[in-house]
């Protein structure tokens, strides 16, 4: 039986384990949702890892007043793109939301490299030594 997402959220403060189960379950929603806006795979891949790293600084803080972890996962993505002056909103254009790729016969955008989380704290942020010890988390790797 999984765990929900706020059991998850709430151990995560103390538990990598936690952390490390909400970042498989969101990685690819967060990617999606980066990549739709930055239409560049290393890009959206930087930034997807830049919110997780953001939500391991921030979870500690996070109130649950009836949001759902997804949402508040989506609130940090849309904040670091705003911040790196992308847009908030996708442009629809073709027939399905494809942007016409898929039907002009084009592969679809690649699947996302998935970093380990040691590749986030890699990216130089200052530590944190009041949050979890997330060593065990971040030595994993896909």
């Amino acid at each position: 039986m999984s765990q929900s997402d706020r059991e998850l959220a709430d151990k995560a403060t103390h538990d990598p384990e936690a952390f490390g189960a909400l970042y498989d379950r969101y990685f690819g929603r967060i990617y999606r949702l980066i990549y739709l806006r930055v239409r560049q795979q290393a890009l959206a891949e930087e930034m997807t890892t830049q919110v997780f790293v953001k939500a391991l600084g921030h979870i500690k803080r996070r109130r649950h007043a009836g949001t759902r972890f997804a949402s508040w996962l989506g609130t940090l993505a849309l904040t670091t793109l705003a911040r790196k002056g992308y847009p908030l909103r996708t442009r629809r254009e073709g027939p399905s939301g494809d942007n016409g790729l898929q039907s002009a016969g084009c592969p679809a955008p690649l699947r996302p490299r998935m970093p380990s989380l040691s590749a986030a704290a890699a990216a130089g942020l200052p530590p944190n030594h009041d949050g979890p010890r997330i060593t065990y988390a971040l030595g994993r790797s896909r």
